[in-house]
């Protein structure tokens, strides 16, 4: 549990929120930060949130708990859901294809009931928009659908799902593709 008395901001009532849930625990902060690519961008909000916290569980208890990772685990995604070797080869053939700027920020916790993450686009065109995919479903159009366009929208995303499915708590903003250029607000 984490102290966030004297952090001002809409994240630290949401982490408070958080928190006050069953299942539910925010980690205490821990030095260090995102380490992304070069032409990649971290977006304030991620860093504002890895200030105050190392991570966020949802929902320990049900079929389908969630963490949000703190600033190790902000990976990126290519190498965890496509293979290395697939990564590489799509970042030197298409170094602007979508898949080479996203980030694992959340994921489903070890037991859960299938293998969902959560990805965040570090492309400084889409920066912050979060995805929902799989290993089945990573780089495919009409498969990755946005679930938040910035770090507040998915912690409220993932407490909202109160451990049910994601699949059954989908916003309407699109799919990562159809948004591929459009600038976040």
């Amino acid at each position: 549990m984490t102290d966030l008395g004297n952090t001002p901001g809409s994240l630290r009532d949401l982490l408070a929120e958080i928190e006050a849930h069953q299942g539910c625990a925010v980690e205490s902060p821990e030095s260090g930060s995102v380490a992304v690519d070069a032409r990649h961008r971290v977006p304030t909000d991620l860093r504002e949130l890895h200030r105050l916290c190392a991570g966020v569980l949802f929902h320990v208890d049900s079929d389908y708990p969630w963490w949000l990772t703190g600033p190790s685990g902000v990976v990126p995604a290519g190498p965890l859901l496509l293979t290395p070797e697939v990564a590489e080869q799509v970042a030197a053939e298409d170094p602007e294809d979508l898949t080479n700027s996203c980030y694992v920020i959340a994921q489903e916790s070890p037991g859960a009931t299938s293998s969902q993450l959560a990805v965040i686009d570090l492309h400084p065109q889409r920066v912050g928009r979060c995805y929902l995919t799989a290993w089945d479903s990573f780089g495919l159009v009409g498969e990755m659908p946005i679930v938040a366009l910035s770090m507040a929208e998915l912690l409220r995303w993932l407490l909202g799902l109160g451990g049910g499915n994601p699949m059954d708590h989908m916003p309407d903003l699109g799919d990562a593709y159809d948004a591929l250029w459009v600038t976040p607000h």
